[in-house]
């Protein structure tokens, strides 16, 4: 059977959580010997950053136009774009729709009724549990091949609430790039040295994104290592900014122990992680898979969390190996208490640091997701063929 030719849709134009993991999914497969494309939606906001084109011309990944691909529900998109859709399957003949957004996963399996030679489709999860079960939900996983979830808790959720075949329902882990670990790191240009121990926090300032604990959880840890910065790489409004970032630092007399460098991208973020001896993480944000997280482990990071969404799972340990870091209650003293046990004691950072590493070029290895994803394909359209 010649390679399959493979169509990846994703709705909506920002960068938001999953966009990269898609992107990334489809270029790897494309890197396999697969004819992959990606369609890129038309639709964007008035003034908006069609953050997504931008990244596929990265990628060098050739794209599909012709769809608005609208993140939330819009009838007369919907309808305009299942016509174009519908077209062009008649037309170029896609064995596989991959699925990465709700929109985009209904848009596919509408189009796809009326055809003689259907597709088959596969939908990929970013969130922790199982979509909901509403009438738009249960037309789309009907006509639905198979789907990739990202915790086991989805990955069961799925099977019954859409009665997909068990084997149909593929565990995957969040990928994420290997990372170059030696190199150089921000601390000289943060002001920090050697004898500074150093955690990093990765979060937009938004009121929802918890930072009133983190602040607490700052002072708890401060107090008893005088010598811990935590470095806060994250934007946000003015307002936000100064309600949830200065004025309670101020309050709290924590500023001497608090780096606020920014939001940061490209190696300048590669230069900030190598920095830190240990990553901390609140309240996942619009990414369910919670990527900050994924990316510090693929430096080796340590990480403690509290033990909303994937995070527990993120951070249990392999069979047999340590844990990357600690998934905790959502109090300041939970989180203090197990940053300390990290900052105290470096074997404890270097064994979970280690941890966290093997576990993303085991589990998280966007290659190996990749070789299973194309199997899933190759087993699909034999099945559908046979």
């Amino acid at each position: 059977m010649s390679a399959p030719c493979v169509l990846h849709l994703f709705a909506n134009y920002k960068w938001t959580g999953p966009a990269d993991p898609a992107i990334r999914s489809a270029a790897r497969l494309r890197e396999l010997g697969l004819d992959v494309r990606f369609a890129q939606g038309s639709f964007m906001h008035k003034g908006g950053e069609h953050r997504v084109a931008d990244e596929l011309w990265r990628w060098r990944l050739p794209v599909v136009t012709g769809m608005e691909l609208r993140k939330h529900f819009h009838v007369p998109a919907l309808l305009r774009d299942i016509r174009s859709l519908r077209a062009l399957l008649a037309r170029d003949r896609y064995d596989v729709l991959h699925c990465h957004q709700g929109a985009d996963h209904l848009i596919a399996t509408m189009a796809c009724r009326r055809l003689a030679n259907k597709p088959v489709v596969v939908r990929s999860l970013y969130e922790p549990g199982a979509p909901k079960r509403g009438w738009r939900e249960r037309a789309m996983f009907r006509r639905t091949q198979a789907v990739l979830a990202p915790t086991v808790q989805a990955q069961e959720g799925v099977r019954r609430r859409f009665s997909i075949r068990e084997e149909r329902v593929l565990l995957q882990a969040p990928v994420t790039e290997p990372r170059v670990l030696a190199g150089g790191n921000a601390r000289d240009r943060w002001g920090l040295n050697d004898d500074h121990l150093v955690v990093g926090i990765t979060a937009r300032i938004q009121p929802h994104r918890r930072f009133d604990l983190l602040w607490q959880t700052v002072r708890y840890v401060s107090e008893q290592v005088p010598n811990v910065r935590f470095v806060l790489l994250g934007r946000g409004n003015e307002q936000d900014t100064a309600a949830l970032v200065h004025k309670p630092i101020a309050e709290l007399g924590i500023a001497d122990h608090v780096v606020l460098p920014g939001y940061q991208k490209g190696s300048a973020y590669d230069e900030a992680l190598r920095a830190l001896d240990a990553f901390l993480f609140l309240v996942p944000g619009s990414d369910g898979t919670c990527r900050a997280v994924c990316d510090a482990m693929a430096f080796g990071k340590p990480v403690v969390s509290t033990e909303r969404g994937i995070l527990p799972e993120l951070l249990a340990g392999r069979r047999g190996d340590a844990q990357p870091g600690f998934a905790v209650e959502e109090s300041e003293c939970a989180l203090g208490d197990a940053l300390l046990r990290l900052l105290r004691d470096p074997s404890v950072r270097s064994r979970c640091g280690a941890a966290a590493l093997r576990k993303t070029q085991l589990d998280m290895n966007p290659s190996i997701a990749a070789e299973r994803t194309s199997e899933l394909y190759s087993q699909l359209l034999a099945e559908r063929h046979g």
